[in-house]
Parts: structure tokens; C-alpha cells; sequence
């Protein structure tokens, strides 16, 4: 574990001592030939990354290891077999055993081996197996036997220094075997090779797991698609406001099961890029063939490994473009559904004004007949006021002749207040 140290009297960033750290994240062992490396990568399961670690420091005090430090993310150990070293990533922890001497047994599958070392409980779903050998030069014919079958790839490095070989095919035991024969590369760069061999199988597994996704998802997009095409066949015959609502929930229902899709794969195909990128990365360095019928290692990966990240990539691509149409037609039938939202908020205003209509004039034919209605009573009014006056002798015309008379100026004088009145509630609603 690598200590960064502040510059005092500075205040450190809070993510300085990550960053500088991340150069010293991957060590990598010094190996000396002949040795053999046992990987495995599990990935994270139900179990909480707490609880791993105390595995881990209860396994190290068990064989008399100092445990990690508490912030530490790789931490190696000596066991009677030889070495072993845990890390954590991301996704996936890794355990890799490093044993030399009588304990690195060439006749023996990385199974057998396997059982005879002392192992931490499993943190998560095993994902990789991983057997490297690596031997001298002067055991290169039995080396290759190790990883002779149908197909072999073997790929020559730095100038021939050292070859490396594989078959992708796992054993008995689960494990796919390398063999390493090297002729005269430095310990140094032999432990970092044996990193190289085990991040491409464990970051080709990785970015192999969006393929199953992928195949998972590919009926869901075309009965998606199938539905959207039928959908956008009827849009075309929609007549009623009913016929719209109808195909606005069935249009609703593929976009949510459409969204619920890419909620759901989009971490895993994320994931499938960049373990593709960093495979691409690491196969770069496999590029040269060590002999004329063999393929690299990289010719080899990346001829199979093609396929399957096209068919993520593709399918990905599919199911943001069919989310994307599904928007479109969302948006189209809306539009088609406030159109006739429209037609019928103008019928319906339409009849609203002609009952208003009739209402005004229903309302000035009351107003005629209240007119005549309280004209009537107030000439009776007027004719016992015209028949006081005359009791008095004060009415210079005939009864008769007076109330005819006061008959249309009464009638004048209602339509007069009525209209007033009728104004003074116009301007108070108004």
C-alpha cells in the first residue's frame, strides 16, 4: 500500500491521496521461472463489502498475516504453497496464488491444485478461472502440450523474448490455461505479463456479460416494435377522441416497458464498452504471431470477441432508437388527440353561444312582458291617484281620458328604469 503524503502547510484536496495512489493501484509480482499462477475474479454479490473484508482479515490472521490496512484495495500474504494477494475492483474481486518451487506442479490441472491450498470464503459469483504457466525455454515442448487442442493461439513478445499460448477452452477443472515459455525476460516483466494474461480473460468475461442482456432484450424490441408499427396503422384511421385515448395507453405501455429496458441494461452495457476498450488495450501488446499457422492471441480474441460486443452495441442502439420513436409517435398522437380536443371545444362553444343567443333573446322577451306587467300595475296606481284628484276637483280632464293618457307615458317610463337597470348589471359583471 502505497502512503501519500500532504505538502505542508497545504490543506490536501480530499481525492489527492486516491488519484496519486491510482499509478500503484495494480502491482504486480516479480516472477521467476519455472512458477505457476492460479487467478480468479468473482464478481460483487448479496455479501457487503464490510463482511468481505473481515473474511479476508480473519483468513490473513488465520495463516498468521498481518491484515489489510483499512482503506487498502489489493493485499498480498505468504502461504506454505506461496504467495497470495487479494484485490478489489469496481465490479469484481480477484484472488491470485503465485506458487513456485515443488508446490508449482506442471502435471497437475489448476483444480488439483486448487484443492490442496488453503482458500477465503467465496465474496460473489465466480466468474474466472485462470491457470498460467510459466516455463523456461528449454521446456517448451512440454509446456505447449498443456494447451494442445482443436484451436491454439500463440503470440511472440518483444522480439521473441518469450511466447504465449492458449487454447480459450476451459479444463476439468474450469480453468483456461496460458502457457508462458520465456527465453530471457526479466522478473520484473514476467510479473507484469502474468497481470496482462489475467485482466484479458477476466475483462473479456466482464464484457461478455452484456450478451446475454443483449439476447434477453432482443424479443422485447422487436414485439415492441411490431406493436409500434400496428399502432402507427391505426393512428392513420383514428376518427373519435375514444379511439385516440385507446391508442395513447397501449403507445404508453410500450414506452414504459421500453424505458424499464434501458433502466435496466444500461449499466450493463456501459460496462461491455469499457471492458472492450480495455481489452482492446490489452491485446494490443499479443499482436505478433510466433508461428505461421497459428493466430495471435489477439487475431484470436478479437475474431470471436467481435460478434457478441457488435450484438450489445447494436442491441443498445435498437432500444435507444425504438425509445426515441416511441416518443415521436407519443408526441404525434397527442397532437392528433388535441386536434380533435380542439373541434370539440369549438362545437361545444359553438352551442354554448347559440344558447346564449337564445338566452338574450328569451331574456328580452321577459324583460317586454315584465314591461307590460308592471306598466299595468302602476297605471292601476296612477288611475286611483287620478281618482282622488277628481274627488277633489282637482283633475281638469275626464277620468277616462287621463288614464288613457298616463297609459304609454307609464309604459315609457318602465322601459326606461328596465333598461337602466339591465345596463347597471352589464357594467358590474363586465
Amino acid at each position: 500500500m502505497v502512503t501519500i503524503a500532504s505538502t505542508p502547510p497545504f490543506e490536501p484536496h480530499p481525492s489527492r491521496h486516491a488519484i496519486l495512489a491510482e499509478a500503484h493501484a495494480r502491482p504486480f509480482f516479480r516472477l521467476e521461472v519455472p512458477a505457476r499462477i492460479l487467478a480468479l475474479a468473482f464478481l460483487r454479490g448479496d455479501v457487503p463489502a464490510a463482511t468481505v473484508r473481515e473474511r479476508l482479515d480473519a483468513f490473513a490472521r488465520a495463516h498468521g498475516a498481518a491484515p489489510a490496512p483499512s482503506d487498502a484495495k489489493h493485499h498480498r500474504m505468504l502461504l506454505p504453497q506461496g504467495l497470495f494477494r487479494w484485490e478489489e475492483h469496481t465490479e469484481f474481486t480477484t484472488f491470485v496464488f503465485m506458487l513456485s518451487g515443488d508446490a508449482a506442479r506442471f502435471d497437475l490441472t489448476g483444480g488439483e491444485l486448487l484443492r490442496a491450498l488453503a482458500l477465503p470464503e467465496q465474496p460473489g459469483p465466480h466468474l474466472v478461472s485462470v491457470d498460467m504457466s510459466f516455463i523456461p525455454e528449454t521446456q517448451a515442448e512440454m509446456a505447449m502440450s498443456h494447451v494442445q487442442s482443436g484451436v491454439i493461439s500463440v503470440s511472440a513478445l518483444e522480439d521473441g523474448r518469450a511466447r504465449v499460448a492458449s487454447d480459450f477452452i476451459p479444463d476439468e477443472s474450469g480453468f483456461v490455461r496460458f502457457v508462458v515459455v520465456n527465453r530471457d525476460l526479466p522478473d520484473r516483466r514476467l510479473g507484469s505479463l502474468a497481470r496482462d494474461i489475467m485482466e484479458i480473460e477476466v475483462y473479456r468475461s466482464l464484457a461478455l456479460l452484456g450478451l446475454p442482456e443483449a439476447q434477453r432484450i432482443g424479443p422485447i424490441v422487436r414485439e415492441i416494435e411490431r406493436g409500434l408499427a400496428d399502432l402507427m396503422g391505426d393512428l392513420v384511421h383514428q376518427q373519435s377522441l375514444e379511439e385516440g385515448d385507446a391508442l395513447l395507453s397501449r403507445l404508453t405501455d410500450m414506452t414504459a416497458r421500453a424505458e424499464a429496458e434501458i433502466a435496466r441494461t444500461k449499466f450493463r452495457f456501459g460496462a461491455t464498452r469499457a471492458y472492450g476498450a480495455i481489452l482492446s488495450d490489452r491485446l494490443s501488446a499479443f499482436g505478433v504471431s510466433a508461428t505461421p499457422d497459428a493466430p495471435t492471441i489477439a487475431a484470436f480474441l478479437t475474431r470471436r470477441n467481435a460478434p457478441a460486443l457488435r450484438t450489445c452495441e447494436t442491441m443498445e442502439a435498437n432500444l435507444v432508437d425504438l425509445a426515441a420513436r416511441l416518443t415521436r409517435a407519443s408526441g404525434l398522437l397527442r397532437t392528433r388527440i388535441d386536434v380533435e380536443l380542439a373541434k370539440q371545444n369549438n362545437a361545444l362553444l359553438g352551442g354554448m353561444s347559440e344558447r346564449t343567443r337564445l338566452q338574450l333573446r328569451l331574456q328580452q322577451t321577459v324583460e317586454g312582458l315584465s314591461v307590460a306587467a308592471i306598466s299595468y300595475y302602476v297605471v292601476g296606481l296612477v288611475g286611483y291617484l287620478l281618482k282622488a284628484g277628481k274627488e277633489a276637483h282637482l283633475l281638469p280632464l275626464p277620468l277616462d281620458l287621463a288614464i288613457g293618457i298616463s297609459v304609454p307615458l307609464v309604459v315609457l317610463a318602465m322601459a326606461l328604469v328596465v333598461r337602466r337597470i339591465r345596463h347597471t348589471h352589464t357594467r358590474e359583471g363586465s
